[in-house]
């Protein structure tokens, strides 16, 4: 849905091992994606490849699951400023951050978990293919559980703050994480509110994957008839039904993997958000029109009393026409 690989960096001044990692690695998948490696032999060449390639427009960090750091390289504190920059400048908050030198001694593991955020400490000769992979492997999905929780939160926070009326909602609100338009290889995802209105860079596909996903299963469903559904591809569709909270709101969404359920669960609670958004700001806007104020003509004076019409039969038959 988001990716099509999972970056991981390596950074180690000694070319056997940066060779020896990518060798040991090369099959590992996680949710059914592989791992992207990116090597760096300093600490210098580690920032520049977070300062470029590992960075993705709209995140506010470096898209980086996993990264392996020595510390001893162009000096004997080189790793540790690399995890000190990942987290205190590059904003690598999620990242998991692990230590593997092959001189304990010069960074002794209990002042380095003291004094540095870090998720793990291992020397290069504890660390097996085996536990290379497990490491790696966790890594990469407590990462994403971090990442998608945050990005989560970061999508609701903005269309709450655009929530002034369905034109910002719908404008402003709901944007695309990335470049705005159709992209090369982007995926299909959209959103369909009040069954009609269609919010997607390919609105013409929206309609045959909501049909589609919308006969599944579903995967979580509500005594109210809100649910969520995934095919064995991981595309997925959230529906909500009109109900006095709710509005008829979907999202439907194609993916390259299978989430785990607490990430389905998450999905399906910002879609409820969505929904209950859209369903106050629809209820408002028809509100504020029933009683929005009329100009009257002036009345002539005839000596009998004027008939005025009930303010709210007039604007009910002037709301009708305009919706």
């Amino acid at each position: 849905m988001f990716f099509n690989a999972w970056n991981i960096l390596v950074v180690d001044d000694e070319p056997d091992v940066l060779a020896v990692t990518k060798l040991a690695l090369r099959d590992v998948t996680v949710y059914g994606l592989p791992l992207k490696i990116y090597t760096a032999s300093s600490k210098a060449q580690a920032v520049e490849l977070l300062k470029g390639p590992l960075v993705l427009q709209g995140s506010d960090e470096p898209i980086v699951a996993v990264a392996l750091v020595d510390v001893v390289m162009e000096s004997d504190q080189a790793g540790l400023e690399l995890c000190k920059y990942i987290r205190e400048e590059a904003g690598g908050h999620s990242m998991q951050l692990y230590i593997r030198t092959g001189q304990p001694g010069i960074a002794p593991e209990r002042s380095v978990i003291d004094d540095y955020d870090i998720s793990g400490y291992f020397t290069k000769v504890e660390l097996t293919e085996q536990k290379l992979y497990t490491l790696v492997k966790s890594g990469v999905r407590q990462w994403f559980t971090s990442w998608y929780a945050l990005m989560t939160e970061s999508s609701t926070n903005h269309i709450i703050a655009n929530s002034s009326s369905r034109k910002a909602f719908l404008e402003k609100g709901i944007g695309w994480f990335g470049e705005p338009g159709p992209q090369e290889g982007e995926v299909v995802t959209g959103f369909i509110f009040d069954k009609k209105t269609i919010v997607s860079d390919y609105p013409q596909h929206i309609r045959p994957l909501y049909d589609r996903l919308d006969a599944l299963k579903p995967v979580i469903q509500t005594p109210e008839g809100h649910k969520l559904a995934m095919d064995e591809m991981g595309n997925l569709l959230v529906k909500t039904v009109k109900a006095k909270t709710t509005a008829d709101y979907v999202y439907v969404g194609e993916s390259n993997m299978i989430m785990p359920r607490l990430l389905l669960e998450l999905t399906f609670k910002s879609g409820l958000a969505f929904s209950t958004l859209w369903k106050k700001i629809t209820d408002a806007e028809k509100k504020a029109a029933l009683v929005k104020p009329i100009a009257k003509k002036p009345q002539k004076k005839t000596g009998k009393k004027a008939i005025v019409k009930p303010v709210n039969t007039i604007a009910k038959k002037a709301v009708k026409k305009r919706w």
